[in-house]
C-alpha cells in the first residue's frame, strides 16, 4: 500500500515493480500457525499497517496454507490477459489471505477470488492458470530474488543505489529511498 501510494506521487518519474517470491517454492502441509515465529509477526505487521487500512485478521486456524505459489501464478496469469488489473488482484488476493482467512494455497479458492476481484475472461484465465502459464513468471522472478539474497518479503530492491529494504518500512523511509534514487 505504501510503495503503491507513492508510486501515484512519483509517477513518471519512479518505476515500482511487483515481483513474485514464495517463500515456501513447495508445499509444506501442516504449517505450524499458533504460537509460532509466523502468528508473532502477523501481529506486528497488523500493528505496524494498521495506518494504512489494511487489516490482518488472526489465522483461526491451527495450520497455515502450505505455500504461495498458486495466488502468485494466478497473479502472472492476470498481467499475461490484463495488466492494468494486477493491482486490483493483487490486493484482493492479500486480503483475501490476511483478512478473510482464505486458502490461497488451493488452487479452486484462488480462480474464486480471481473471479470476484476482475473483471477478466474467465475461460481463458481459467485455462492459463491450470496449464501452468504463470509457473515460469514466478521462477524467473523467485531466481533474480535469489541473485539478490532476499530471504523474506517485502523486499524492496533499489537498481539505481544498490540499496534493499529488507521488512516493512515506513513511508518516509520509503520516499527517502526513492529521493536518493532520483538523486543517483
Amino acid at each position: 500500500m505504501r510503495l503503491r501510494k507513492l508510486s501515484d506521487e512519483y509517477r513518471g518519474r519512479v518505476i515500482v515493480e511487483s515481483r513474485a517470491f514464495p517463500l515456501r517454492p513447495s508445499p509444506e502441509a501442516g504449517v505450524p500457525w499458533k504460537g509460532t515465529y509466523r502468528e508473532q509477526g502477523w501481529q506486528r505487521c497488523a500493528a505496524m499497517s494498521a495506518g494504512d487500512g489494511i487489516v490482518f485478521t488472526p489465522w483461526p486456524h491451527d495450520a497455515l496454507p502450505g505455500w504461495s505459489l498458486p495466488a502468485l501464478e494466478a497473479a502472472k496469469c492476470v498481467v499475461k490477459q490484463a495488466p492494468d488489473l494486477f493491482d486490483r488482484v493483487h490486493l484482493a488476493l492479500y486480503r483475501a489471505f490476511f483478512t478473510e482467512s482464505r486458502n490461497i494455497g488451493d488452487p479452486a479458492e484462488v480462480i474464486r477470488i480471481v473471479g470476484d476481484a476482475a473483471p477478466l475472461d474467465m475461460t481463458v484465465f481459467v485455462a492459463d492458470y491450470r496449464a501452468g502459464i504463470g509457473r515460469q513468471g514466478v521462477a524467473t522472478d523467485w531466481e533474480a530474488a535469489a541473485e539478490h539474497h532476499v530471504t523474506s518479503i517485502p523486499t524492496v530492491i533499489v537498481p539505481a543505489t544498490g540499496r534493499a529494504l529488507v521488512g516493512l518500512a515506513d513511508l518516509s523511509t520509503y520516499r527517502a529511498v526513492m529521493e536518493e534514487a532520483l538523486a543517483a
